[in-house]
């Protein structure tokens, strides 16, 4: 086995990639020294020499581990590895991969336009899906490795959307922090600006993104991926506006060109030092910025501040990167209101005497109705089928649901969950034996599980139940809006964040 590490070890510094097993890579070293590489250039960037940086970034890109981790991104971890672009190539052989390996040089480099295509939405409209190649998705790949250490040392540290080590429960749990009443203050914070831009992918202006990037060693190369084009049903477009969303290095540079949002609040003093909202001073006081992606919220302490500062202020920094509010999803409200944000409402409700009752975020309504409509549909295609997989099937939705929506203050939706589930599986074992009685399908279908407690079950087959779950919002380990994956001096963090997250327990770390 030491043999084996040893070889491996070696042949990653070789030149020739054609010499390469690629069965008998060992992914653990090709991993761990692109880590190493983005950890020198996200310390580098923090301190300023933005030289080493370059030099570094021009490094990882010509390295053999990043070009091969990048090929294994993309054409065996990501979700699209089975997804052509314009040119229909798919790369599923060792041959073919070492193959593309070899292909990955940026001088003569020009990428092919990326192939349209149009997604569903929830809502009932359609969004634009731009799909590359595969090969200009793993130089996409290999850009992002290099540029995403550097941005993380730059980004605001409410900006949670397409970022290492955060997640829309990192926002929600941030902004519920924000909420909840604090002792000594006299005026909490309880208006809300939820916010959505129009057609943000579409709309993001060329010259002022490539204006933020134009001391990267990338410039030429990401400029050359949006001007690129497209081709759709009805042939060839150009691409003067917008990123294709669909691309690897689409989200970094949407983020690109969002930030600065939250540093227009005074978020920093004049050393770089974070400042709370509850210490900044005059208009800014109590301001506090959240945004996911192109999705935002901003909670002021009064309705006048969003309308008179706060929304001229965004305005003007959305116009500044081709961006404008879309008018239809943009809203003002009180918290006492309610608002929907990531997949979570949350509330303040309050006492007789004004003084503040308390905070809750729970699922969304329209989410558990999305879920119970997937459930729905699951138990009809699953007519036919055995009934102990169906159970299996419904446990691993209701357990993914569960899971998610446990670190919330759920109680009430998981009843309300239970009671419909129980509804739909009453009315599928009533059509599955309509000769039946009541007291006959309940003896059949349902009965004590481990706990006592009754359940849908079928010979030794239980159904999670929703209600019998425990909500733990309070055990969360909030991530720290300052620390990043890339930074070495907070590994420790990392891993045992990752750690008390599995087991629903604190972080405590000194």
């Amino acid at each position: 086995m030491e043999e084996r590490r040893e070889t491996n070890q070696a042949f990653v510094c070789i030149n020739q990639p054609m010499d390469i097993d690629w069965d008998q890579i060992n992914w653990d070293i090709i991993k761990h020294r692109v880590e190493n590489l983005q950890q020198r250039i996200f310390r580098d960037t923090q301190v300023g020499n933005f030289r080493q940086v370059k030099q570094t970034q021009k490094l990882l890109t010509r390295s053999l581990s990043a070009r091969l981790w990048a090929v294994r991104l993309i054409t065996e971890i990501n979700n699209g590895k089975n997804t052509p672009g314009v040119d229909g190539r798919l790369y599923k052989t060792a041959d073919k991969k070492i193959q593309l390996v070899e292909n990955l040089k940026f001088n003569g480099y020009i990428p092919k336009p990326v192939r349209i295509v149009w997604i569903p939405k929830s809502n009932g409209d359609k969004r634009k899906l731009g799909i590359p190649t595969i090969l200009d998705r793993v130089m996409q790949a290999l850009v992002n490795m290099a540029m995403n250490p550097e941005w993380e040392a730059k980004f605001e540290p409410h900006s949670f959307g397409f970022r290492p080590g955060k997640s829309a429960l990192d926002a929600a749990h941030h902004i519920y922090t924000s909420l909840l009443p604090q002792k000594g203050r006299r005026i909490h914070p309880g208006w809300i600006l939820d916010a959505d831009i129009s057609k943000c992918f579409d709309n993001i202006n060329h010259n002022a993104l490539l204006e933020k990037i134009k001391t990267s060693p990338f410039h030429g190369i990401i400029r050359s991926w949006l001007k690129s084009g497209a081709i759709s049903q009805i042939g060839f477009e150009r691409t003067n506006k917008g990123t294709p969303q669909g691309g690897i290095i689409s989200p970094l540079l949407a983020n690109i060109a969002l930030d600065g949002m939250e540093r227009m609040f005074g978020i920093n003093t004049r050393t770089g030092r974070y400042i709370a909202p509850s210490n900044r001073r005059k208009q800014n006081k109590d301001i506090g910025v959240f945004r996911y992606a192109d999705d935002f919220i901003v909670i002021t302490p009064s309705k006048e501040i969003i309308i008179e500062y706060v929304m001229p202020k965004i305005k003007s920094h959305l116009q500044s990167v081709g961006l404008s509010f879309n008018s239809l999803k943009t809203k003002i409200v009180n918290i006492s209101e309610g608002f929907d944000f990531l997949g979570f409402s949350f509330q303040r409700y309050y006492r007789k005497d004004g003084s503040i009752k308390k905070s809750i975020f729970k699922p969304q309504r329209q989410r558990i109705d999305r879920f119970l409509k997937d459930l729905k549909e699951f138990v009809g295609i699953s007519w036919n089928k055995d009934i102990k997989d169906m159970i299996i099937g419904l446990n691993i939705r209701i357990r993914g649901f569960c899971n998610y929506y446990k670190w919330s203050n759920a109680h009430d939706s998981f009843s309300y969950l239970s009671y419909r589930i129980f509804k739909i599986l009453w009315n599928w074992a009533r059509k599955r034996h309509p000769d039946r009685g009541r007291k006959w399908i309940k003896n059949r279908y349902w009965g004590r599980n481990g706990t006592n407690n009754w359940a849908f079950s079928f010979e030794g087959v239980y159904l999670l139940e929703p209600w019998t779950l425990t909500c733990q919002w309070w055990k969360y380990p909030k991530v720290r809006i300052h620390l990043s994956p890339f930074d070495p001096s907070a590994k420790d963090y990392w891993a045992k964040r990752k750690e008390k997250r599995k087991k629903g327990k604190h972080i405590s770390i000194k």
